[in-house]
């Protein structure tokens, strides 16, 4: 490992707010680690759709770094999306092995930029490894300061963003693995992401979905740091900022649970009467409630004659748990309207575009910011949201 590196990890592991009040060299002073990174000897390393690399500096024309991917399915690049002060994400294909000194922007003034490295797609299309970033002689990183909510989206492929491309997407139907259907960046996911931060309320977002998932399967990766990549266990996020969840949106089981009938099969309910389905949604549950000690949990439902109405079978699961932990559970009602102009008409045939991926981040959005509903969520509220 290289010093610079050294430096990178142990000061992204321990900075704190108080920290680092003014500009330096050191680039743990200004480097932000978003969504679960596993820290290997040669470098940290992401396979979660929306894990992300924050970087604040200023005084220098560019930021260089050094990516390595790894595992990736087929031939198929990775891709990463590259976003300058707040601008539109520019998206870049990776080809499996090292690529040294990629340039994230340049032609950049002295003053001061935020520059997001965020990889697309899920666990599915291969490992990011981020390494050596790399300022011009004259520039000095800056603290990102603040104590952002993290917010943890469990579902499968509709919130990794197949299809979110909209009018980019082919025009002829390909298969669904490859990484050019997904933009994390422009799921209802992301769009959640900068919609809050556009509002004045920013908040570390990591997408922990996986395309095909099931209840079960969601449970089981809840405990992984990168998975398809490595077994580790997931041990809290990095500092600065948090350990662990602020909020945790469910929308999980979509594709287990469009038969109907998904509930307890007989009374009175207990976990061995409840259905698969419901077992996998209890079994998240008790991770997530065991994990994150504060969280709150904001379980999602479609609204479409097409889809049964869930609130029975989860009704039956929150029985279960205790008067603090309902307490701390929310029902969110997201309207999912059918039709040509809301869904790929091509392979992956029934995924939402993005005209319904912008539907949903809107309503999702509009919910957490009106009637005080970001308290209840427990996020700090007026000034201590705004980073500098």
């Amino acid at each position: 490992m290289t010093p610079l590196l050294r430096a990178l990890l142990i000061g992204a592991m321990v900075l704190g707010t108080s920290a680092c009040a003014s500009a330096s060299t050191d680039p743990s002073a200004g480097v932000r680690w978003v969504g679960r990174w596993l820290p290997p000897a040669s470098a940290p390393t992401a396979t979660y759709a929306g894990s992300m690399v924050i970087f604040r500096f200023k005084h220098s024309s560019s930021l260089a770094v050094d990516l390595t991917v790894s595992d990736s399915k087929g031939d198929q690049p990775l891709f990463v999306s590259v976003r300058v002060d707040g601008g539109k994400p520019t998206r870049l294909g990776l080809s499996r092995g090292e690529h040294p000194r990629v340039m994230l922007a340049s032609g950049l003034t002295s003053q001061l930029h935020r520059i997001t490295l965020r990889k697309e797609g899920e666990p599915w299309f291969g490992a990011l490894q981020v390494s050596n970033p790399t300022l011009d002689v004259a520039g000095r990183w800056e603290p990102i300061e603040g104590d952002r909510p993290i917010i943890e989206v469990i579902g499968d492929s509709d919130a990794t963003g197949i299809c979110a491309l909209g009018p980019d997407s082919p025009a002829d139907g390909v298969s669904i693995w490859n990484s050019s259907w997904a933009s994390e960046a422009a799921s209802w996911v992301g769009q959640l992401e900068a919609g809050l931060a556009a509002v004045g309320h920013p908040a570390d977002v990591v997408d922990l979905a996986i395309s095909g998932s099931k209840t079960m399967g969601e449970a089981d990766t809840y405990d992984e740091t990168a998975p398809e990549f490595s077994d580790a266990k997931f041990d809290g996020y990095w500092p600065p900022g948090r350990a662990h969840a602020s909020v945790v949106f469910m929308w999980g089981g979509g594709n287990d649970r469009h038969a109907g009938g998904d509930v307890a099969s007989r009374t009175p309910v207990s976990y061995a009467t409840l259905s698969k389905y419901q077992q996998g949604v209890y079994d998240q549950l008790q991770k997530i409630f065991g994990r994150n000690p504060d969280v709150r949990v904001v379980l999602l439902q479609y609204i479409d004659p097409t889809i049964p109405d869930w609130t029975p079978a989860l009704n039956q699961v929150r029985s279960l748990f205790s008067d603090d932990e309902r307490q701390r559970m929310f029902n969110l009602l997201v309207y999912d309207p059918k039709g040509t102009q809301d869904a790929c008409e091509s392979d992956p045939l029934g995924h939402p575009n993005l005209y319904l991926h912008s539907a949903w981040a809107a309503q999702i959005l509009l919910w957490m910011t009106s009637n005080d509903r970001l308290q209840e969520l427990g996020f700090p509220s007026g000034d201590e949201w705004n980073e500098p």
